[in-house]
């Protein structure tokens, strides 16, 4: 199989899965063959040892937050590549499952705060308890939703606590 081919074949199975699950997208590989021979990419041997050191300096950044720039690529063999990237996989889920974690435990902590506030004085909805807890924090005048999800320690997916203004 030629280079070229291979890469429509990709493309059309990036198709065939879009269509199959509608809202969703994927990026399309350039078919123009003169862009990958521009690149040193000549046969597709070429191509998946390209794309598996593009996965492992990305992944390194899912596991470890930065990305991986220590790497002499050029001495990996495909089997080590594909050993390190196979790790780096089973980190980033591993602390992809360590945030997930500590994201539930941020959202409890702050929902039992919310419900201990409208236990005081005249707060009685949960509106009062978070206008009052955003206060205490110095965040009251704070309008991007984001900022308070972060500056509590909460998820973004959060925000819609802090949309209306408090």
């Amino acid at each position: 199989m030629t280079l070229l081919e291979h890469i429509k074949n990709i493309n059309a199975k990036s198709k065939k899965w879009i269509n199959e699950n509608p809202g969703s997208w994927s990026g399309m590989l350039v078919e123009d063959i003169k862009h990958w021979n521009d690149q040193g990419i000549f046969t597709v041997e070429d191509f998946e040892r390209d794309t598996l050191i593009t996965n492992v300096y990305e992944m390194h950044k899912e596991a470890f937050g930065v990305k991986g720039r220590h790497y002499n690529f050029k001495a990996m063999t495909m089997e080590q590549l594909e050993k390190e990237f196979n790790m780096l996989c089973d980190v980033a889920k591993e602390v992809r499952e360590a945030e997930e974690k500590s994201e539930a435990k941020a959202f409890d902590d702050f929902m039992k705060r919310v419900e201990e506030t409208k236990s005081f004085g005249d707060c009685k909805t949960q509106a009062d308890a978070i206008r009052w807890i955003l206060q205490a924090e110095g965040l009251d005048e704070e309008k991007d939703a984001g900022y308070i999800c972060y500056s509590l320690g909460l998820n973004y997916d959060k925000e819609y606590l802090f949309k209306t203004k408090h």
